[in-house]
């Protein structure tokens, strides 16, 4: 394994920690298994000899599948964190209450969108690399953004009349 394979690894989760870790969050919905599934990715990841090609969306694929996995290894009976659970301590002047509306709004969306609305907006991913992601097209990955917007702006609308 290369010092340069390790270091461009580093550097990655350096710069895409909390992204990561929200990310996982969202599809293993548990503080502790988004912490496993981020170190069972990297762990992973650091066994090959070289990086992919494409990064970014290549440990967000590693990262989805070790969340997965670690959702469902852990008890159904257990408590689930909120993916968007608020840390009041930084919030960053947010409104906490706002904050627990738009999470629960988040939870009622499918899976596919949630994630598509994750990556775009919170990871600041292109639809491209949040198909590659996936591994479903450009056109569905946008689709699922699309509807997941527009159900939230229905909900918002909704709450606001």
């Amino acid at each position: 394994m290369g010092d340069d394979h390790v270091e461009t690894l580093r550097r990655f989760y350096e710069a895409n920690r909390n992204e990561l870790f929200t990310y996982a969050l969202a599809v293993s919905r548990s503080r502790e298994a988004a912490e496993d599934a981020i170190h069972t990715a990297f762990s992973r990841m650091l066994k090959r000899r070289r990086p992919p090609r494409e990064l970014r969306p290549y440990v967000f694929r590693c990262v989805r599948n070790a969340a997965i996995d670690e959702h469902r290894a852990r008890s159904r009976e257990a408590q689930e964190d909120s993916p968007f659970a608020i840390d009041e301590t930084h919030n960053n002047g947010h409104d906490p209450e706002l904050q627990r509306q738009l999470a629960d709004m988040l939870l009622t969306l499918s899976e596919d969108e949630r994630e598509s609305i994750m990556l775009k907006i919170y990871s600041g991913m292109t639809f491209n690399e949040i198909a590659a992601t996936r591994a479903v097209s450009v056109n569905t990955a946008a689709s699922w953004y699309r509807r997941g917007i527009e159900k939230l702006r229905a909900l918002m609308q909704g709450d606001m009349e």
